[in-house]
């Protein structure tokens, strides 16, 4: 074997991209549909989604039989990495982007009365051209349905849509830049692991003379599917007899460790068992580690009588820990590019003349690309958010934040495979910690219309990218692989948008099994009445969150001089930037389960028995794919509207 690059084929092809684009349709046609209409499993809500693994699975098996009849019809590896990455990059867009988009701006009109007093609070420091409406018609048939005989109003809607858009555009544009310019990092240099990009290489290694990939050959891979796909099998019975005994490894079980702390939560999440095992056993000790100690943590500081009030209207953490958890986030994302500062200085010098220390081949955009057009980008947004009523210092501190944030969720999913996780810190947050709540109305209520595009924090679109890069690595021509994803956000976006219209119009947006558009409340009810009690109570900067996320910005500091410094050091500091989590405190004991098989097998087999059980594992993830699948075709066929979700996405 030579030590020369391996040469891929290009994985981006004119068959690749149509059925990337069939998943990307899927994704944000069905994702709506099965939450909203159908009321059953959450299909998005993941780095890794049901809406994106099930299909690949799907596909897979197809190609199985396509290169059983006509070997060269079949689809090679690297198509199957463009077609899951244009996948994973478009999972956030119909739940935690598009659907906030069309329920927040829609509802300062519609959702005022006199009792919540937007009239006053918030309707006078709105920008118009970035509200939908004609008066109120088009809103209320949205939320209400529309009368017979009467069009859907789209021109209502465009004008302030392709604002949102050109904004959300820009800020995945410099996401994407961002990726292009510490992708070699990660890889290269740090070598993270990528657990979500590895599990989609192992399911496509292919065996000479075989139709369907290696893995599947393997006893164990099949014992993996099996477990999880009898468990949701077994249950679904249940659908059809109220009473029957069911297997309540989703349910969970609580159990109270500290007095006055949150429970912790016993149930089995199957994905995340699989991923976790791909990963150090110090990180996924460091992530259930952390989570312990956050619940005695919170149990003292309740006696203590110490305690925050959440600034958000997403607030499932434990509050008071969480700011904590943040600065340890923030703190995750300064150390993670200190220790970047090298390739990032290579990386300018590439941008400012193109040198010899390039090295951009393999990017999908090359570095000078990158790092201009993230500036120009990054300029248009400070530009939109100012002329929306921001003052530009809030301006400049919320998209700092934003990107902070995303840079961490991204780095957080590829260093240790709990691909189910949220962000601890919203942008929003942070703004208000340092500034408090009297910067101004106009800047509260532009804070306020963020919430649009960047509030529910999961499968962001800078993880994807990330994930798809590395699915990419070592194909000819990268750079066809970023207007694959380009055209995937393109057409994501699009049909997603239109979607949601038509289904608003037909059936009534207030009639969707969906809190964000709850005709009363909703997700723009809980952002305008939070900025209506802080102009009526402003306040100053707040001690005790800054306090508290300056303790947890020291200790990851402190613990990450430690894990440099010291190579006996045990303790990864990651965990503590995501300890305070409610998702992770939902998956915390399938982390604990993977860390101690992994532990045990390394030590009774060595590495070459956990090579061998980890088909297992990756089976565990196939298998539950395949469960909900299987769910969910029961739930729109015999309980539609009255569907049985599993897990989240």
């Amino acid at each position: 074997m030579n030590g020369g690059p391996v040469s891929i084929p290009s994985g981006v092809t004119a068959r690749a991209v149509l059925l990337g684009l069939g998943l990307v349709l899927l994704i944000c046609l069905g994702a709506p549909y099965s939450i909203w209409m159908v009321g059953t499993s959450e299909i998005t809500w993941s780095f890794f989604p049901i809406a994106v693994g099930l299909p690949f699975i799907l596909l897979l098996l197809l190609n199985g039989v396509v290169r059983k009849a006509r070997p060269a019809w079949s689809l090679h590896p690297a198509e199957f990495a463009t077609i899951i990455a244009m996948g994973l990059v478009t999972s956030g867009i119909p739940i935690f982007t598009a659907g906030l988009l069309l329920a927040i701006p829609s509802k300062p009109y519609y959702g005022a009365t006199q009792e919540n007093e937007w009239a006053e609070f918030i309707q006078p420091y709105l920008p118009d051209w970035a509200i939908p409406g004609d008066g109120g018609r088009a809103i209320r048939w949205f939320y209400e349905g529309l009368p017979s005989g009467a069009p859907i109003p789209y021109d209502a809607w465009a004008g302030p849509l392709l604002w949102w858009l050109s904004l959300i555009f820009a800020v995945y544009f410099v996401s994407f830049c961002l990726v292009v310019i510490l992708r070699r990092q990660w890889v290269e240099h740090e070598r993270l692991v990528f657990p979500v990009a590895e599990v989609p290489r192992l399911l496509t290694e292919m065996k000479d003379g075989s139709a369907l990939p290696r893995i599947f050959a393997s006893k164990a891979f099949l014992v993996g599917c099996a477990i999880p796909l009898t468990v949701i099998l077994f249950n679904t019975i249940g659908y059809f007899r109220p009473g029957f005994p069911q297997l309540n490894v989703h349910t969970g079980l609580e159990v109270s460790l500290f007095q006055g702390a949150p429970t912790l939560v016993l149930k089995i999440y199957f994905p995340i068992i699989g991923f976790v095992y791909l990963i150090g056993s110090s990180i996924s000790f460091s992530v259930w580690f952390f989570h312990l100690l956050i619940l005695a943590e919170s149990a003292l500081l309740n006696w203590l009588g110490i305690a925050a009030l959440p600034a958000s209207f997403v607030s499932g953490q434990i509050v008071t820990i969480g700011w904590q958890s943040s600065g340890a986030f923030i703190a995750m994302v300064l150390v993670s590019l200190w220790m970047a500062r090298r390739h990032l200085a290579a990386v300018a010098r590439a941008a400012w003349r193109r040198g010899a220390d390039a090295h951009d081949e393999q990017e999908m955009l090359s570095y000078r690309t990158a790092v201009v057009g993230a500036a120009l980008a990054t300029s248009y947004i400070l530009g939109w958010l100012c002329m929306s009523g921001m003052h530009p210092l809030v301006a400049l501190l919320f998209l700092t934040g934003v990107m902070l944030v995303y840079l961490g969720m991204t780095r957080l999913v590829v260093q240790t495979g709990v691909h189910y996780i949220t962000s601890p810190l919203n942008p929003q947050n942070l703004v208000l910690a340092l500034g408090g709540t009297a910067i101004g109305p106009h800047s509260l209520v532009a804070l306020a219309l963020s919430y649009s595009w960047c509030s529910d924090i999961q499968s962001i679109f800078m993880a994807g990218v990330a994930h798809g890069a590395r699915l990419g690595q070592g194909q000819r021509s990268p750079r066809r692989l970023g207007l694959a994803i380009g055209l995937a956000v393109v057409v994501g976006f699009t049909s997603c948008i239109l979607w949601i219209l038509y289904l608003g119009y037909t059936y009534g947006a207030g009639n969707f099994k969906s809190w964000y558009f709850q005709p009363g409340a909703g997700a723009g009810g809980r952002v305008f009445d939070q900025v209506s009690y802080f102009m009526a109570n402003p306040s100053p900067p707040d001690v005790s969150q800054l306090s508290l996320f300056g303790v947890g910005a020291l200790a990851y500091a402190l613990l990450a001089i430690c894990q440099y410094r010291f190579a006996w050091w045990p303790l990864p500091p990651i965990g503590l930037a995501m300890a305070s989590l409610w998702n992770v405190r939902l998956i915390i004991a399938s982390v604990f389960i993977a860390w101690l098989l992994k532990i045990v097998i390394l030590r009774v087999g060595g590495v070459s028995l956990y090579r061998q059980l980890r088909p297992l594992f990756v089976g565990l993830i196939v298998g539950f794919f395949l469960g909900v699948g299987l769910s969910w075709g029961i739930d729109a066929i015999w309980f539609y509207g009255k569907g049985h979700p599993i897990l989240h996405g």
